[in-house]
């Protein structure tokens, strides 16, 4: 019963029901009057429109508790007769409710309650369009299961909508725990080069810049945006360690819009382009192998240009990594709508260049 009470329509519904029903008692009634005025007999609207008042009207009423009924009685599969059953049950009920309110508002409406007229209010019941009833019941029941399932459809959207958006979210925690690790190891064994070669200083300040890379990354473990200025600090943090390292083999130009910065991207989805960068790099005898980095933004678009030295052999092909994770954080933060492309250059350079869109994202 608790169930059935729930299922009543909002009031929304009741006033558009009892509207419904008012325009369609009026229309009889003026079907009713003209006819009478085409035959030249007497006729009078209001007391036509009163006299239908029984039998229109209280539609309004009863219709939402059938509605409430369809709600409440759900189809199971392999259980049809109990579906068919329950529904027989409730259009007795409800048919049998309808009409004896119809015999009792005609009695007090034409007869003003007196005795006598008990008899012959009955009498113009039983020979009414009771078949019409019965046809406005099976209307208004299959209003009630159209509403019923439609609520049901939407109820079971919405909840594949939220559970394909958690499933998005896990997955991309997942490339992040993939990329986080992978970057760590690579800066540790930086670290430890430069232990090895005696340089203190600068071991010290690598491992300086890692905790304040690690720092960052423990705040926003459970964000998949930060602001572009704090993607650009963690970008000079990484490559203030791999200068150390690699010394005169690395020379770094870093531009970016400042009007750009407040603007919100994938945490650490510039890391691994850059680490990508770097460590192709580092396969290079030659010194001073440039790596530029350029960001810039558009009216709601955001701009990447990378571009660095790969060596004519490339033999480590597990720097690609990175950018593996990066283009699926990507396809699923925002599908076709992104742009990354990969080109070669003159003179043994290589081209990255990302595109994606500000301010909207499918997490």
């Amino acid at each position: 019963m608790k169930n059935y009470w729930k299922n009543l329509p909002k009031r929304q519904f009741w006033l558009a029901n009892i509207l419904f029903w008012l325009v369609l008692t009026c229309l009889a009634t003026d079907n009713s009057y003209r006819q009478l005025l085409a035959y030249e007999r007497p006729a009078n609207w209001i007391g036509i429109w009163f006299n239908y008042l029984p039998w229109w009207m209280l539609w309004a009423v009863v219709a939402p508790f059938v509605i409430a009924a369809c709600k409440s009685i759900s189809y199971r599969e392999g259980k049809s007769a109990q579906f068919i059953g329950k529904n027989l049950l409730s259009a007795l009920l409800f048919l049998g409710i309808y009409w004896l309110l119809t015999i009792v508002l005609s009695w007090l409406i034409e007869y003003h309650g007196s005795l006598d007229y008990v008899e012959k209010v009955f009498r113009q019941w039983r020979l009414s369009l009771l078949h019409i009833d019965v046809l406005v019941y099976l209307a208004i029941v299959c209003l009630g299961y159209t509403f019923s399932y439609y609520q049901q459809s939407r109820a079971q959207q919405l909840r594949s909508e939220s559970l394909a958006k958690q499933l998005v979210q896990v997955e991309l925690q997942s490339l992040k725990s993939q990329i986080n690790p992978h970057f760590l190891f690579n800066t540790l064994n930086t670290v430890a080069s430069l232990i090895r070669l005696d340089k203190k200083g600068d071991a010290v300040k690598a491992l300086s810049e890692l905790s304040l890379m690690l720092r960052k990354v423990l705040e926003n473990q459970g964000n998949q945006m930060i602001t572009l200025e704090q993607e650009m600090e963690f970008i000079n943090s990484y490559l203030s360690i791999q200068k150390m390292r690699f010394e005169h083999k690395l020379e770094t130009q870093v531009e970016f819009s400042k009007n750009c910065l407040h603007n919100e991207i994938p945490f650490m989805l510039l890391q691994p382009l850059v680490e990508n960068a770097v460590q192709h790099g580092s396969q290079l005898e030659t010194n001073k192998n440039l790596l530029s980095l350029k960001v810039y933004c558009e009216p709601g678009i955001l701009h990447v240009h990378l571009i660095n030295k790969v060596p004519e052999k490339d033999e480590h092909k597990g720097f690609g990594i990175g950018l593996k994770n990066c283009r699926e954080r990507l396809d699923k933060l925002y599908p076709d709508n992104y742009k990354l492309e990969l080109k070669a250059l003159e003179d043994g350079y290589f081209e990255t260049s990302l595109s994606i869109p500000l301010g909207a994202t499918d997490d």
